[in-house]
């Protein structure tokens, strides 16, 4: 309720609850298609199930012979985001926090690699990261994850937030393809939208973007339209903006 407060402080209690009620729907529909998907999705119905919004988006930065970083966040399915690339044969590293239950942490771990997903602790891997980002490889990462003090404060969703400048740095100095990419729910089991919502080739940017700040002002406003289409998609209870400054507010155009 805070956060949502936050970002969208001329909404009516009724439209917060709302969203928060849809909320918990949507996080617990995310679990119980991790929970079936291995069993239900495969390589030659995923159709079926999965609609692509913007497929060459998508196959240019998977396709191509520089590195690919696939971003999203804690929105929709993101789970089946990286679930559904293995699918299509191309195998990528998730950069991930083990889970406090050792138990949980085993299991998604498994359904994570099942397809050819492979992951990478979050302490001490920048060195692993840069190498495998050379090499070409595909890397996948949730980029609304709170930085703290050392991170990059921008602006996310009219709220101060602080960034994790790695991203941005992996990108640039590798010349890294970049595509945000949002598993959104259509509210039904195994009824997503891939959303490829923007492409972002690091190596033609000119000289004054190749930053830092533009690289991560742009994925952050990739993120911020994808919630905008369906504010309840997203976790309100993740600390994303842990120290808030002063803020701004956003409009709320969906699920109220």
């Amino acid at each position: 309720m805070e956060n949502l407060q936050y970002v969208f402080p001329n909404a009516s209690h009724k439209q917060l609850y709302h969203i928060i009620n849809k909320m918990w729907e949507s996080l617990f529909l995310m679990l119980f298609e991790v929970a079936q998907a291995p069993r239900t999705i495969n390589r030659y119905n995923w159709r079926t199930y999965i609609t692509i919004r913007d497929q060459k988006v998508l196959l240019t930065g998977l396709l191509s012979k520089y590195p690919t970083m696939l971003m999203s966040g804690h929105y929709g399915n993101f789970e089946l985001a990286g679930f559904v690339a293995g699918l299509f044969g191309f195998p990528s590293f998730t950069i991930a926090r083990p889970l406090d239950n050792p138990l949980m942490n085993e299991y998604i771990n498994d359904f994570r690699s099942r397809y050819g997903q492979f992951i990478l602790p979050k302490k001490g891997v920048a060195t692993t990261v840069d190498s495998l980002l050379r090499r070409g490889e595909t890397l996948t990462v949730l980029a609304d994850q709170a930085a703290g003090k050392k991170g990059i404060w921008m602006d996310f969703m009219g709220r101060p937030a602080s960034c994790h400048k790695a991203l941005a740095l992996y990108a640039l100095t590798t010349n890294a393809e970049v595509v945000v990419v949002a598993a959104r729910h259509n509210w039904t089991m195994f009824d997503l939208t891939l959303d490829c919502r923007g492409h972002l080739h690091t190596a033609q940017l000119g000289s004054s973007e190749q930053t830092i700040p533009h690289v991560t002002a742009w994925y952050n406003r990739q993120l911020e339209d994808a919630i905008k289409l369906s504010p309840a998609q997203y976790w309100w209870l993740h600390r994303r903006w842990k120290n808030p400054r002063k803020h701004k507010a956003a409009k709320l155009t969906d699920d109220s």
